[in-house]
């Protein structure tokens, strides 16, 4: 089953300072999920659930990659991000994925995540210390779910504005207003970066047929 992501653009440079305080709590969310996962795996495998919680496992590995690339300049998740650029995300890496462009799959694949887990396995949490890392492991990813969407709403487009012409992404680098606040220069941005040419529909001289 493939499930279709929805195609929106998304900034390619860096984030207004006010998405800042949501990426750095992002961060630790997925630090957070990468502990409680390698927890839940050692637990699953001790108590012989591993081919109970094989999947669960795999889906959370996934979503930690989606949010290892999506943050891939961080400091703390560099070197894990060189690891699997040069390993097993050698092709992702290569045809330049990461940054921005991972925030949607990162929110919706960690999302199916924790409702998976919370309607299939809740009623695993009695069973210590598998359960602790079990709980852990869903309020970090539902943590990273939220902030994620937090970052979003904050870089989305404004209500009212066409989304023509945005195919490649906005940079908001491209305005340079001292007098205004980032976000505002990061709208304004986009706005200059959709403006229409002027274009005149019939322009010259025609010619008659048989003249």
């Amino acid at each position: 089953m493939v499930i279709p992501l929805p195609s929106v653009p998304m900034p390619d440079g860096p984030l207004p300072e006010e998405c800042q305080p949501n990426v750095l709590r992002l961060k630790y969310s997925i630090i957070a999920m990468i502990f409680f996962a390698c927890g839940r795996a050692v637990c699953a495998i001790a108590l012989g659930a591993v081919s109970f919680d094989f999947f669960a496992l795999l889906n959370i590995f996934l979503s930690i990659v989606m949010g290892t690339f999506l943050l891939k300049d961080d400091q703390h998740l560099r070197s894990f991000y060189k690891c699997l650029a040069e390993t097993i995300c050698q092709i992702c890496a290569d045809s330049g994925q990461g940054g921005m462009q991972c925030l949607i799959p990162f929110m919706l694949m960690t999302l199916l995540n924790v409702m998976m887990d919370f309607i299939q396995r809740m009623a695993f949490l009695s069973i210590m210390p598998y359960g602790i890392f079990l709980a852990g492991s869903e309020i970090s990813q539902a943590c990273a779910v939220y902030f994620a969407c937090s970052i979003y709403k904050q870089i989305r487009m404004p209500p009212g504005e066409s989304e023509m012409g945005l195919s490649g992404g906005y940079n908001y680098d491209r305005v340079n207003r001292t007098d205004a606040p980032a976000q505002q220069g990061f709208h304004d941005a986009r706005a200059e970066s959709t403006q229409p040419g002027h274009f005149a529909v019939f322009q010259g001289q025609g010619q008659r047929l048989g003249s």
